[in-house]
């Protein structure tokens, strides 16, 4: 099976092709190696590898001053809607094979910026599970994506994705409680000032989102292990905020 053709039938160019397939076999790799490995010259991998991150395909980790480069699962080329063609679907055990030996290793997206911001928050909206939140509702909401909650509030209830989430008590959280029935949404709110949240968390089906919306950076860890302990540790902090009163949601 030409995995390549069937990658570029479904919206890649012939060297992301490359260079997806490459680090499927390498696991995770410094662009020097995935070059030499694809055959692609130094400075064009570079490119091909920010055109991949903005796919959400390819993502990276620090270590020490170097950048390593690793390809998110296969299956999110069917999560991100890339399979225009059947031959996709019939070329993912091919592709998972690849992937197989690295299949427990926590994968992670890094991304910047409002754009990037954006893009971790629409993929909770591809959740299969409903969706378990810790955040502060005043500073995620009048972030730099003010302009986009709406949108996304409106995506979110038109799929039937609830929410459950322990949040800090301020006026909005208050709004957002009051909504809870008509938005999917159920929220246990806790006073700040005991609880000072800086980031938010959304756990979901196998993933674990984390933003700062101050400094508009954000991840993805992709890992079932990891992600079942986020949703115990979520379910402990629930029921706490039951126990404290602050109910809210319903």
């Amino acid at each position: 099976m030409d995995l390549n053709k069937i990658l570029e039938n479904n919206g890649l160019s012939e060297k992301e092709a490359k260079v997806y397939l490459t680090l499927l076999e390498l696991k995770e790799a410094l662009p020097s190696s995935i070059s030499r490995r694809s055959g692609i010259k130094r400075p064009t991998t570079y490119v091909v590898l920010d055109q991949l991150q903005k796919k959400g395909l390819v993502s990276y980790v620090k270590k020490g001053k170097w950048q390593y480069f690793q390809a998110i699962n296969p299956h999110s080329l069917l999560e991100k809607e890339y399979n225009r063609y059947h031959g996709l679907e019939l070329a993912l055990p091919e592709l998972l094979q690849l992937h197989q030996r690295y299949a427990v290793t926590p994968q992670m997206q890094v991304f910047e910026g409002k754009a990037g911001l954006i893009q971790i928050m629409e993929d909770t909206l591809t959740t299969k599970t409903e969706l378990l939140v810790w955040a502060n509702t005043t500073a995620a909401v009048m972030s730099c994506l003010k302009d986009y909650y709406p949108e996304y509030i409106r995506k979110k209830v038109e799929r039937g994705i609830w929410v459950r989430g322990v949040v800090c008590d301020d006026k909005l959280s208050v709004q957002f409680k009051e909504r809870g029935k008509a938005e999917l949404r159920e929220l246990y709110l806790i006073p700040e000032k005991d609880f000072p949240f800086k980031n938010e968390i959304n756990i979901y089906d196998d993933k674990v989102a984390i933003v700062s919306h101050e400094d508009e950076i954000g991840v993805i860890i992709r890992n079932q292990n990891i992600a079942d302990t986020q949703r115990a540790i979520f379910k402990l902090g629930f029921e706490y905020a039951k126990i404290l009163g602050w109910k809210g949601g319903v």
